[in-house]
């Protein structure tokens, strides 16, 4: 189940966050001064090849590759976002599903709710 960690860093002039985590999905939510959400974060296939959608209010839907950071001898550890196409929305929508037992009605139908608008580009 995805549970909230209470301790997140705010960070001065950015938006206010909230973050859920468990092995299998992160999620982080990002809200403005009015309490509207301005962008999510959702993390995915963590114990694979993590992957992460990202939507932002006036911008929609992007997705990406994560590389660890691990790989590269060069690498100073920090995770790094590569734009990495199209997902499969249900299979995410599905397991994002199964997590959020305990996530807030406002947020899971959020997340839900942008995610179903998702539609793959046309080849």
């Amino acid at each position: 189940m995805l549970k909230e960690i209470n301790a997140v860093r705010q960070i001065p002039g950015e938006f206010y966050r909230r973050w859920f985590f468990s092995s299998e999905q992160d999620l982080v939510v990002w809200y403005d001064a009015d309490g509207n959400i301005v962008g999510f974060q959702l993390a995915y296939d963590k114990a694979r090849q993590e992957r992460s959608i990202y939507w932002k209010v006036g911008k929609g839907i992007s997705h990406y590759d994560v590389d660890d950071g691990e790989s590269s001898p060069f690498s100073n550890h920090t995770p790094l976002l590569s734009m990495d196409g199209v997902f499969d929305r249900n299979r995410v929508l599905r397991e994002f599903r199964g997590l959020a037992g305990e996530l807030p009605e406002g947020i899971l139908v959020f997340v839900e709710n942008r995610l179903l608008e998702y539609r793959a580009p046309s080849l």
